[in-house]
């Protein structure tokens, strides 16, 4: 069994991996701090991460600076930048600034260009509220969808108080495991009343493929000029909710004809003095998940595993697309039995020529990063 305290050892990676005190929330180590600590465990809560506003605001800063001050600070080097550019993303544009974070727009941007996208633009609304899922990409480990909420002149939008997914066909929820969203780029007046979303559902590809979907929200909002007030959201009578607001569609076909490529390469190194190996690496066109796990198995105990993810800081894989690079960023992490994988995103679609995975070690900080191809297209 995997306990708690070496998930919270994955989850506090990327904090470790600032090169120093970022004014920038929106950098990736403190968007994986949040998004993997708050997003995985800390969701039964049945509150937002990314509340009122831009979702990478003051939730997000207070969360990381929490977290900042509890753990030691630590130097690591620049992640390189990606070369390779983004394309436009036609009708969906609006989310790259409002619902996208830096983590997920390789993924998209992937998909979008290969159009592996569905457009749906179903609106649901009741009360003054409404709901449009715009857009939606899956693969058989995970489903990502876009979606834009709005409310008229008598309410301001607090956040997403909820979105899911139903599997119509067995009447049950998906696992729903991340939301994003915010309003940055919306001019006023309109700017309270509109507000773009990203969600994530994680798929057990053992499962059948999901085809007949029900999407579920509802959104939080308070009176206007409510938002300003430092105090909204900590006084219930000041919230209000909207009925639950709901979207059916069928999934496209074409998300289950990619089947998941599942290589084991053995690769071994040493991290923090100990022999591991990549022993997995499954690449699909949402995402890439690599696994690590102990050589020997006489070492693989609580205590040896523990300090290796204190230890091992994975900064990203640098994926190759006709000679420019496209830096994947790691979007969460959890403990295995005999080792522990982190899931990064994917550019799969673009046929990459090859997989770098960038790992530091705190304790070699100033050592070169240790970096392991892990896939060769040739």
């Amino acid at each position: 069994m995997i306990s708690s305290s070496e998930e919270h050892a994955l989850q506090a990676d990327a904090v470790r991996m600032q090169a120093e005190p970022d004014k920038d929330v929106s950098n990736s180590a403190l968007r994986l701090a949040v998004q993997t600590g708050m997003e995985r465990g800390q969701q039964r809560m049945k509150k937002r991460v990314f509340s009122r506003g831009m979702g990478l605001s003051a939730a997000a800063a207070v969360v990381a600076a929490a977290v900042l001050f509890i753990l030691p600070y630590l130097h690591s080097a620049p992640q390189p930048v990606s070369t390779r550019q983004s394309v436009n993303w036609g009708e969906l544009e609006v989310f790259k600034g409002n619902a996208v974070s830096s983590l997920d727009e390789p993924t998209l941007d992937s998909a979008i260009r290969n159009g592996y996208i569905q457009m749906v633009n179903q609106k649901a609304e009741a009360n003054g509220y409404a709901i449009t899922l715009n857009a939606i990409t899956a693969d058989e480990n995970k489903i990502m969808f876009l979606y834009t909420a709005a409310t008229d002149d008598k309410q301001e939008i607090y956040s997403i108080n909820s979105a899911k997914m139903k599997d119509r066909m067995t009447n049950s929820y998906l696992n729903t495991t991340t939301q994003t969203g915010g309003n940055v780029t919306i001019p006023e007046p309109e700017k309270n009343h509109v507000y773009y979303g990203r969600g994530v559902v994680e798929l057990d590809r053992t499962e059948p493929f999901p085809q007949q979907l029900e999407a579920e929200f509802r959104i939080a909002s308070v009176n206007p000029g409510k938002l300003a007030d430092r105090r909204t959201g900590t006084i219930m009578a000041d919230m209000h909710y909207s009925p639950v607001l709901k979207v059916r569609f069928a999934l496209d076909p074409k998300f289950q004809e990619y089947k998941t490529q599942i290589e084991k390469p053995n690769l071994p190194f040493t991290l923090n003095g100990h022999e591991v190996v990549l022993s997995q690496l499954e690449m699909s066109p949402l995402l890439i998940r690599a696994r690590v796990a102990l050589k020997n198995p006489g070492e693989n105990d609580w205590k040896t595993r523990e300090g290796i993810m204190e230890n091992a800081l994975f900064q990203g894989i640098t994926s190759k697309v006709q000679g420019e690079s496209v830096q994947l960023s790691p979007v969460s992490g959890n403990g295995t039995e005999d080792g522990f994988e982190y899931v990064f995103a994917s550019n799969w679609l673009n046929d990459p020529e090859s997989l770098v995975l960038k790992i530091k070690e705190r304790e070699s900080i100033n050592k070169p990063a240790i970096q392991l191809e892990m896939y060769n297209k040739k």
